[in-house]
């Protein structure tokens, strides 16, 4: 069972890493073709929208209140949750498609939602009429998305959790395959502030197109699960309304986001559309800021937090508070040995990483007010870490109310500081920073929110001797500097002697400062006897060659 565990465990990583890694090479393939200011704004925001819409108004209700129904049909049904399934399924592909259609309808209402107040300017009709029309053509995405969730839900329910997590390499695929299109057939020397017809229908049908994929590549596999999809209606007497009022908090978890999402979305568009000239961070520079910062995240928090949740959630239920306490501390401190060293090197390496990114044809003039804006967005990653793990503390005594409010505390903390950062700070001469206060504002907002959630759960959850991540924190935040400190100056002697620049300069560039880097810390970690840094170190060189057996 451990070996199956595990080789499952493998399948879903490799998949992750390797969708994530075409992700960014489409990020790459769209800077090199409409830039990272106002025209990728225009189509990052258009296709954004469907996601954010379909989280919004059916993914956490899919999440929260039928997928856990989904299981439980498999595992006591008689008839190993066939009708049950089918049922589901049925209902939620009719769902979809009435907020599918009735989203298209609404595109113009939508795509005005998020355009910041420079675009509503009668001069700027070419950009706002682009919006409208990206967002109509890529609005059919929400019945793909979701469709996708509940299909991969139920090959999870069934124990195939490969294909969930390999499918959304297929979407990336099509979606490149579109932008190379595009680039043969559209692109030129110039960078023309607005798109036309052909490039509008090529991109958004395009990334359509890749959603839809996503989902098609996944049917065969649900047959060859055992299940076999016939349309059933009716879902009365299944139990899903006692579900549904425990998922009520979720629900409203993820509505708080999408507000702060719409908020976030104008300032960073208003960013470039400002008439000032010269390079821009706006949504493109945020959302590819916050991609980079989400990977140690995405590898290393939730794997963790994963792990960590059921056996705070048995301790919880035993009443052992103090064991809640300690495992939380430990896996906090087990991931922070990773994602603060990787913090501190997208700090002193920003400009390189966003050169390997998006240093490429129209984006290659922009990368320099992007890497002030992932600086910015890296400061919130320790504080946005412990959060995470803080919120499962909560979920462990089964409480999703708690998380609620400190949700708002972070959506109102965020959206002021965001508002006050673009709309006050800035005039309109530097407007074009919005994206690096908009990465500020989120940083201070989860700074906040750590505050508020140790207050919170210091009254549910007593001291605790070993339980503390203070000391620990500071002397990892104190070797990741030393480590970055050191290879930040190895690259800049580099760069003094040497005139060569873009992308391969600095993914070499970047290559000598992991080198640099990661023995100073692991040394300066080794000195300030850090034993979670110590610990990773001795089971990462467990697994090299010819180690594993003296291990």
């Amino acid at each position: 069972m451990a070996d199956r565990t595990l080789r499952s465990a493998a399948v879903m990583a490799a998949g992750t890493v390797l969708s994530r890694l075409l992700g960014f090479v489409r990020i790459a393939l769209l800077a090199a073709a409409i830039g990272t200011a106002l025209r990728g704004d225009i189509f990052t925001a258009a296709n954004t929208i469907p996601n954010s819409l379909y989280i919004l108004l059916a993914g956490g209700v899919f999440n929260t209140v039928l997928v856990p129904q989904l299981v439980r049909a498999i595992k006591n049904h008689d008839d190993g949750g066939q009708d049950f399934t089918n049922r589901l399924l049925t209902f939620g592909f009719v769902v979809l498609a009435v907020v599918t259609v009735a989203c298209v309808l609404l595109s113009p209402l939508i795509a005005e939602l998020y355009l910041p107040k420079e675009l509503h300017d009668p001069s700027r009709a070419s950009e706002r009429a682009s919006m409208i029309m990206f967002v109509r053509l890529c609005l059919p995405q929400i019945f793909f998305y979701g469709a996708y969730v509940l299909v991969g839900q139920v090959l999870n329910a069934r124990r195939r959790f490969g294909p969930m997590m390999w499918a959304p390499i297929a979407n990336n695929i099509v979606a490149c395959a579109s932008i190379v299109a595009f680039l043969f057939i559209y692109r030129s020397g110039a960078n023309p502030p607005t798109f036309s017809h052909g490039e509008e229908l090529l991109l958004g049908l395009g990334h359509t197109l890749g959603i839809a994929v996503q989902l098609l590549v996944m049917l065969p596999y649900l047959r060859a699960s055992g299940h076999h999809y016939v349309p059933k209606f009716g879902l009365r007497g299944t139990g899903l309304g006692q579900t549904a009022r425990l998922g009520l908090w979720t629900v409203l978890f993820v509505a708080v986001n999408q507000v702060t999402l719409v908020v976030v979305t104008q300032l960073a568009i208003a960013g470039s559309a400002s008439d000032t000239p010269g390079s821009k961070a706006g949504l493109v520079a945020y959302s590819t800021a916050m991609l980079i910062i989400l990977v140690p995240h995405g590898i290393v928090t939730v794997s963790l937090a994963t792990a960590a949740l059921p056996q705070m959630s048995a301790l919880a239920s035993d009443g052992d508070v103090a064991g809640v306490a300690l495992l939380s501390a430990r896996s906090v401190r087990q991931t922070l040995a990773i994602v603060i060293p990787a913090a501190a090197a997208m700090i002193a390496f920003a400009h390189p990483i966003t050169t390997v990114i998006s240093g490429y044809g129209a984006g290659k003039g922009n990368t320099q007010l992007m890497a002030y804006t992932l600086m910015a967005l890296a400061l919130g990653v320790v504080p946005f870490t412990v959060q995470y793990f803080q919120l499962r503390t909560f979920y462990a005594f089964e409480d999703t109310r708690t998380p609620f409010f400190m949700q708002c505390a972070i959506a109102a903390t965020n959206i002021a500081a965001a508002l006050i950062g673009v709309r006050v700070l800035l005039d309109k001469e530097h407007l074009r920073y919005s994206g690096v206060m908009l990465g500020a504002a989120y940083s201070i907002a989860y700074l906040v929110a750590v505050l508020l959630s140790r207050r919170v759960l210091a009254r549910r959850i007593p001291h605790v001797s070993g339980a503390g991540i203070g000391l620990p924190m500071l002397a990892m935040i104190i070797a990741a500097v030393a480590g970055a400190g050191v290879g930040r100056v190895v690259i800049s002697l580099i760069d003094s002697v040497t005139t060569w620049n873009g992308p391969i300069t600095s993914a070499l560039l970047l290559a000598i400062a992991a080198v640099v880097m990661l023995p100073v810390y692991v040394g300066v970690a080794r000195v300030l006897r850090i034993h979670e840094v110590t610990d990773v170190v001795s089971m990462v060189t467990s697994k090299l060659p010819g180690r594993g057996r003296g291990a």
